[in-house]
């Protein structure tokens, strides 16, 4: 008599088992919680830059220079570093909204005019921007100290006395105050809040660059020339020799040409998040049905196959429905960035998403779904206790770990013989192909991947099945397996 390798399965009852799984715990409110949790993030984000809520305010900090020697200097550098915030975002903006003379006048601007200057610049060379730039104010500011000694400074402090800004009486937020110590300057820093840190490490910063100033003057070098010596290092241009480009391109290495393969990092990383929140869902799902004896209730008129599958399949919904947010809120931004800039980064992001990266990503991540999802569902039909269920998960857990670090893998070095070898191996399998194939593996190195899964996903729902079948009837747990082991394979006699 044959014996079919593939269960019967009844579709009206696998459904009902699907959907009674997928119900079950979007009925929750904690689901619906955690589901509306990003947008109600992005609502208060929005509320925030909208009525001007300042989590973190602006400070305003006085300096008490008792030597005379360095005050200039830390306001200087102070200055100097927001200037160079600003520049930032300058650079930032240059390439998608400004052209590359223009952002080069707006730094101009910036040396010569100030920040406010640049702003206006800026607003008024794109015009999308007006009112999007927040007024330019630094989170920490300097005025003059309202006292000249440290004790008739102490109670604006303490918010025993108030300073006036902008018509408004406020207290002091912070002292730096100088003195010149027997071995050289001390600096002590006074305020009510312990921990601010941003005055402190501008400070630290300052004599640090003053020591080595001094240090380098006293070999007849000065901070210039070193400076300068270090903007002469040699920069090192990459170049690809497999790059096909038109007449008027090169073959050099661009941040455009490296865009997909962090794509396919986001892409491996969100299929690792996939896989273990529903195996684990399938997991405290079968533990908890088989501990409150629902599963017997079920097997008097289902299948093991049908259970098995039912559960894959409402939990494969119930994942994608709780990450649904964040597909969509990233398909939103990548759709916005398209349609608002035309610059060659943005093409490059339009160009990862190629028909083979979808079609590779939706296959494995059925198949990783399964393969993980049918070894959760035995672990679960083996454990007695939740205690017991993490003891048991606690090796594919730490595969499944291990899994995930072929991402930088695939990022340093995507010709690596190890994710190559990764690719083929079916724990890791999932996660290296779609890391890999920015670097366009060939395609039936993908395929065999794909194959060798299935294969081993199959047998693995088979071996559930039988896990199950065993851990559910019998009530056997871990124990029992134990024993097995050491009666069959050890040879050793019941104590």
């Amino acid at each position: 008599m044959a014996i079919s390798v593939f269960p019967k399965v009844n579709l009206r009852r696998t459904f009902l088992i699907a959907r009674r799984d997928y119900l079950g715990y979007v009925k929750t409110v904690g689901f619906w919680i955690s589901f509306l949790m990003p947008f109600i993030g992005i609502a208060v984000g929005y509320a925030f830059t909208q009525f001007d809520v300042e989590v973190s305010p602006p400070r305003y900090e006085s300096i008490l220079d008792e030597t005379g020697q360095h005050k200039s200097g830390i306001l200087a550098l102070h200055e100097a570093r927001n200037r160079q915030q600003f520049e930032r975002l300058i650079t930032s903006l240059e390439g998608a909204m400004l052209d590359a003379e223009t952002a080069s006048s707006i730094k101009e601007t910036l040396r010569t005019e100030g920040a406010e200057a640049a702003q206006a610049a800026i607003e008024s060379k794109v015009p999308s921007l007006k009112g999007q730039l927040k007024p330019i104010e630094n989170k920490l500011n300097f005025i003059e100290p309202p006292a000249e000694t440290l004790d008739a400074i102490k109670p604006y402090l303490v918010g025993e006395k108030m300073i006036t800004l902008q018509g408004k009486d406020r207290p002091l937020d912070g002292l730096l105050r100088i003195t010149q110590g027997p071995d050289g300057p001390v600096v002590n820093y006074w305020s009510k809040n312990i921990n601010a840190n941003a005055a402190k490490d501008l400070t630290e910063d300052y004599f640090k660059a003053l020591a080595e100033t001094q240090f380098l003057a006293t070999g007849g070098l000065t901070r210039e020339g070193f400076k300068a010596a270090q903007k002469g290092r040699l920069n090192v241009e990459s170049f690809d020799p497999t790059k096909v480009v038109g007449e008027a391109e090169s073959q050099e290495v661009t941040k455009a040409d490296r865009i997909p393969y962090f794509v396919a990092a986001g892409l491996s990383i969100f299929l690792w998040l996939t896989v273990f929140s529903g195996a684990y869902m399938l997991l405290t799902s079968m533990l908890e049905e088989k501990l409150n004896k629902l599963l017997e209730m079920m097997l008097a008129s289902t299948r093991f196959s049908e259970i098995i599958f039912g559960k894959l399949l409402g939990v494969a919904a119930l994942t994608l429905t709780a990450m649904a947010p964040y597909i969509i809120l990233g398909v939103m931004g990548i759709i916005a960035v398209i349609l608002h800039d035309n610059s060659e980064i943005t093409q490059a992001l339009l160009a990862s998403f190629t028909p083979k990266i979808i079609i590779f990503f939706f296959i494995f991540l059925v198949l990783g779904y399964i393969f993980y999802g049918a070894c959760f569902i035995a672990m679960g039909a083996l454990s007695q206790s939740m205690q017991d269920a993490q003891t048991i998960t606690t090796p594919i857990v730490i595969v499944l770990t291990l899994c995930i670090m072929v991402v930088p893998i695939g990022l340093n070095a995507p010709d690596s013989s190890l994710l190559r070898i990764a690719s083929l191996f079916p724990l890791s399998a999932p996660f290296a192909v779609i890391i890999r194939l920015p670097s366009d593996p060939p395609l039936w190195e993908l395929i065999l991947s794909a194959v060798m899964l299935a294969l081993v996903s199959l047998g693995v729902i088979w071996a559930a099945g039988r896990v199950f079948r065993y851990g559910v009837l019998s009530g056997s747990g871990v124990g029992a397996i134990q024993g097995w082991f050491k009666r069959v394979i050890l040879r050793r006699k019941a104590s």
